[in-house]
């Protein structure tokens, strides 16, 4: 498969006071830095789930047109159940089983997913310490994804590219104090549209 990465700005500002201007230059730097790469970061990771791939990054939600050949859907009135997980699970092609994880939201995950059990009464959620697995495959938490829903799947199957690490660009505006500007470029699209399947939460 041959994918083709353009590159899209990822901007995110910071103002600060003339206060916290006025930490020593050593602290104010790596706070500074610090900062603007989390947005950055969380931003970019936004993109990649939720990113549409039309004048911007594409995140898994646009990975495929959902239908029932690779989608779950749980009714508007319904609560999710094992079953609905388990066939999830059988819909995604047993080539991508090995890397395969969930990715959903923290909520999602303890409200719908914990109070799950098989049919020998065993959850189908374990817990490794801070790490949850559902039916043995890793679950990745990120609020990003809409709550009631959840995605199974190859995620190395979405590539990315950084092409231009994170620039910082000032500016003093006697409005709002010192602005900081933080770029990056990046762009990410999916490789393989049949690595994901998805857990559907109907609306109407």
């Amino acid at each position: 498969t041959t994918v083709t990465l353009t590159s899209y700005e990822i901007v995110k500002l910071v103002q600060v006071s003339e206060t916290v201007k006025t930490m020593s230059i050593d602290i104010f730097e790596s706070w500074l830095t610090d900062m603007i790469a989390e947005k950055v970061a969380e931003k970019i990771g936004a993109f990649l789930i939720s990113g549409t791939g039309s004048e911007q990054p594409a995140g898994v939600s646009s990975a495929a047109t959902w239908g029932d050949a690779n989608s779950v859907t749980v009714t508007k009135t319904g609560t999710l159940s094992a079953a609905n997980v388990q066939a999830l699970i059988g819909l995604l092609d047993g080539v991508y089983d090995a890397n395969a994880k969930f990715l959903m939201s923290k909520r999602t995950l303890f409200t719908d997913f914990m109070p799950l059990q098989d049919n020998s009464k065993n959850k189908i959620v374990t817990v490794e310490g801070h790490n949850y697995y559902v039916y043995g495959y890793p679950v990745m938490l990120d609020d990003n994804v809409t709550v009631h829903e959840a995605y199974l799947g190859d995620f190395k199957k979405i590539v990315g590219n950084l092409s231009q690490n994170i620039t910082v660009k000032s500016d003093f505006d006697i409005t709002t104090s010192y602005r900081y500007l933080g770029v990056a470029m990046f762009d990410s699209k999916i490789a393989d549209s049949e690595a994901f399947v998805k857990l559907v939460k109907a609306t109407a």
